[in-house]
């Protein structure tokens, strides 16, 4: 691993102090009693409040850090591994310590590593320490896990109906989890079975909604929808179509790089956000959604941590599909805390440094709000403006919602239904058909078009209620972005 061989260079560079980002305590720790043992032949020294220092199962003494730390001043040589240190960085006399270990092993062959889930660093040791972040496990590892796995079940009588594809499959649906989790979640769904067969991918992919959960602003969302499930947008849909190999090894060895992002900006009701998830299932690419508003609330520690936490939560997953719905809500340059104008600097650099085969799938209702920098190219590949369904467009929609719903479109005038929608918006028309088969409901009986007629004559579509707003996008997009169609709205 990529993390792996950066701490192997520090350690032999003579870094003293070395702070890894991770939440795998027990991941790291292996990995560093390796280390200890090729690079000194002698065991790793561990440190925790609760069972103070110790070498394998040793004990050496002090639970108090300053003493632990003491301890490591005095020492000639040994691998030292400090949990959770973080905690006591706000004390002047921890901090004067640390720099006194610094300065007394520098030289030596004598690694102090810190480890803790969460990067915090006081400005006094940021010129002394060097920092790590060691991702989630990769794709190989988990591979790894899943074969020896599956080889220990079927030891045990399991029957395996498994093709290498399935397997491959199950590592992927993996991918976003640590490798305790990824053994639990196995664990879980593999309970009390006799034969497993494709279906487990399915079970493993719940299991990744329920630990995004635990993430407090990431969603992993698991609805499917097929571009030919959306109207219209033949433009936007046929960019897609182009790129539904961008991800593969074969564009790889092409020498195409894979895209970045695509930002689909218009009128609300549209198809802006089911273009996003249309646009994971066309790729075969796991959906993430963040949520901006859970980053800003706090609830998962402070937004710029959440909102990093999370990026490389996605990153350990890719390829992958990142939603940022009604993105100007919260990347904007209309600053209200020094929070949200980091948050926009991280996620700039972010936009155009990462490598990780991230496709950020963005929506905006207000593009007017969004900085300039964001929309330069290099950070998103295309920006697609959705306006109102033309006429012919209009009549896709009717189709494909009817079908949805188990309704004969045959049965209904298309052409006049999308003549009187002129100026209602996909969803406008969805929500129509729905009234309308309520009401059929109510009294027994089929859907006719004298329900949705009624439904129309008494309802006022966005068109009217936001004229003003809807020129002033269109006036925005007229030079700026892509017709997602290739047909204009009759207004």
């Amino acid at each position: 691993m990529k993390a792996q061989e950066e701490i192997r260079e520090l350690i032999f560079a003579g870094y003293p102090l070395i702070y890894i980002v991770s939440w795998e305590e027990g991941r790291i720790e292996e990995v560093l009693r390796e280390f200890s043992r090729s690079a000194l032949g002698e065991e790793l020294f561990v440190w925790t409040i609760t069972r103070g220092l110790r070498q394998g199962k040793k004990e050496i003494g002090p639970s108090s850090l300053l003493e632990a730390l003491d301890a490591v001043s005095r020492t000639e040589r040994g691998f030292f591994l400090f949990k959770d240190v973080h905690r006591y960085f706000s004390q002047p006399e921890v901090l004067r310590k640390f720099r006194d270990v610094y300065f007394s092993v520098k030289g030596k062959p004598v690694r102090l590593f810190l480890l803790s889930p969460v990067f915090s660093l006081p400005e006094e040791l940021k010129r002394h320490v060097a920092v790590v972040d060691y991702p989630l496990p990769e794709f190989q590892e988990l591979l790894g896990l899943v074969v020896s796995f599956l080889k220990e079940r079927g030891q045990k009588g399991l029957e395996l109906n498994l093709t290498r594809e399935d397997i491959n499959q199950m590592a992927v649906a993996l991918q976003g989890f640590t490798m305790d989790e990824a053994s639990f979640a196995l664990k879980k769904t593999f309970h009390q079975k006799k034969i497993v067969g494709p279906e487990i991918i399915e079970a493993l992919k719940e299991e990744k909604k329920q630990i995004m959960r635990k993430e407090g602003v990431l969603e992993y969302v698991t609805d499917r929808l097929k571009l030919e499930e959306i109207g219209g947008l033949d433009n936007l849909k046929d960019w897609l179509m182009k790129r539904k190999r961008a991800f593969s090894p074969e564009a790889k060895e092409y020498g195409l790089d894979a895209p970045k992002g695509l930002l689909v900006m218009g009128i609300t009701g549209c198809g802006k956000s089911i273009t996003i998830k249309a646009v994971a299932t066309l790729w075969e690419l796991p959906l993430f959604r963040l949520d901006m508003n859970l980053v800003y609330s706090g609830m998962a520690g402070p937004p710029e941590e959440a909102f990093i936490r999370a990026l490389k939560v996605v990153e350990s997953a890719a390829p992958a599909v990142l939603w940022l719905d009604e993105i100007e809500s919260g990347i904007t340059d209309k600053y209200t805390a020094d929070s949200t104008a980091r948050i926009l600097g991280y996620f700039l650099t972010w936009m155009q440094e990462h490598k990780e085969g991230v496709f950020v799938g963005a929506t905006a209702n207000r593009i007017d709000m969004l900085p300039a920098e964001l929309l330069r190219r290099g950070r998103f590949d295309q920006i697609f403006f959705v306006d109102l369904p033309s006429h012919k467009e209009r009549e896709e929609i009717f189709r494909i919602h009817f079908r949805k719903r188990g309704i004969d479109p045959g049965h209904f005038n298309i052409y006049q239904l999308a003549q009187i929608t002129k100026g209602w918006s996909g969803s406008e028309i969805e929500q129509a058909i729905v009234s309308a088969m309520y009401e059929a409901f109510n009294q027994g009986r089929p859907v006719k078009e004298d329900d949705l007629y009624r439904i129309f004559t008494n309802s006022v579509p966005l068109s009217t209620t936001m004229a003003e707003q809807i020129k002033k996008i269109r006036s925005w997009a007229h030079d700026r972005a892509v017709r997602a169609s290739s047909v204009k709205p009759e207004i």
